[in-house]
């Protein structure tokens, strides 16, 4: 009898369990069947975005940033012209100097004397040619009246054109010396800064010999190497830019010159600028920033209403129009140029397109979508 009711109690509730699947399969056909009924603007829910329309152009300007160092306009390694002990130095490493400034002598008291002996050799012969310009006036009086032979008027006429020939001589020596009294003098050539000090007072030092560097202070230039066709469009007046090492931009800079010989190692050409030179340093480096013009079809997008696809490309998100409802359908681009915040693309998209600028994550294709009044309606 027991083993009845327990045979019993199982088909109840496996009658049960059927009972009860039946019943849900047949709540979610029911569920299926009204989702299907409803209109489609009650199926998914329209979600904002901004976006931006699409305008094509026939090219853009891509960046091209080129790297140099900035030198003095004038750099000279200073030196005396004589053999010569150093007596004096008057600047010192760092010395700032005005053209024209004594930077350093020699001992001149060798050159003083020899020329003291000149001098009084030169007003020696000078009391001599005195001398002999009267004795040659008397002569040739005499020779007049008949009282002196040729012989003593020709005597007399060379002994004062010899001291004459002497007297410039010395006038010469005296005018050799002076120069080298003058050369005695390291005098500043340009406005600069002495960047080096070699030697000290009391050095004996041959001539030639290097004893101060001075950089000049008052022109600077950058030289900076670019391969030859961006060298040839800045020296053709090509949109450019100069930064220094801190990034800020150099106002004022110009094209100076280029170089038209490529280099074997870098194959570039030297470029050189007129910096102003209170905003670089000697040694600073210097930023040139090309505007390249790349003729070719395409438009600007804002970067992030780009993604990721296969094979390559990217993926961008146009809004299209169905019965008067925007939705979302995808588009294949191909990325040409970028920059800090935005990309220039090309590939099927239109003059005229609205894409979704921003928020693509969250979107699918054929995804509703309600266009931002604050969209960006320009070019990205």
């Amino acid at each position: 009898m027991s083993m009845k009711l327990t045979v019993s109690r199982q088909t109840l509730l496996k009658t049960i369990s059927f009972v009860a699947v039946v019943a849900l399969f047949s709540a979610f056909v029911a569920m299926r069947l009204t989702a299907q009924n409803l209109p489609q603007k009650m199926q998914s829910r329209a979600l904002p975005v901004r976006t931006t329309t699409i305008t094509i152009e026939p090219g853009y300007y891509a960046r091209r940033s080129f790297t140099g160092r900035a030198v003095a306009g004038r750099t000279s390694q200073m030196a005396f012209e004589l053999r010569g002990t150093i007596s004096a130095i008057n600047v010192d490493l760092g010395s700032t100097v005005k053209a024209g400034a004594v930077l350093a002598r020699l001992d001149t008291a060798r050159l003083l004397a020899n020329k003291n002996q000149l001098l009084a050799e030169h007003d020696e012969v000078g009391a001599t040619l005195n001398l002999a310009t009267r004795t040659l006036k008397r002569a040739q009086d005499t020779f007049k009246q008949g009282h002196a032979s040729a012989q003593r008027l020709d005597e007399a006429e060379a002994n004062a054109i010899s001291l004459k020939a002497r007297l410039k001589r010395l006038d010469a020596s005296l005018e050799t010396l002076d120069v080298d009294i003058s050369k005695a003098s390291i005098k500043a050539p340009f406005d600069g800064t002495i960047t080096a000090r070699m030697l000290d007072e009391g050095t004996v030092v041959q001539g030639g010999t290097a004893l101060l560097e001075l950089t000049e202070s008052t022109r600077m230039e950058a030289h900076i190497g670019m391969p030859p066709e961006h060298a040839l469009a800045v020296k053709n007046g090509a949109k450019i830019e100069l930064r220094n090492g801190h990034r800020a931009t150099i106002e004022g800079a110009t094209v100076r010159s280029m170089v038209p010989v490529i280099t074997g190692q870098t194959r570039t050409m030297m470029v050189t600028f007129d910096v102003p030179a209170n905003l670089v340093s000697s040694g600073e480096l210097v930023s040139a920033i090309v505007q390249d013009w790349q003729e070719t079809t395409g438009a600007w997008l804002p970067l992030r209403a780009l993604s990721s696809d296969v094979r390559g490309l990217w993926r961008v998100n146009k809004v299209l129009n169905l019965q008067g409802d925007p939705y979302v359908s995808f588009e294949n681009v191909q990325i040409l140029y970028s920059d800090s915040n935005r990309a220039f693309v090309t590939g099927t998209l239109s003059n005229g397109d609205i894409i979704i600028a921003d928020g693509i994550a969250r979107l699918a294709p054929g995804q509703r979508v309600r266009l931002d009044q604050n969209s960006d309606k320009t070019q990205g």
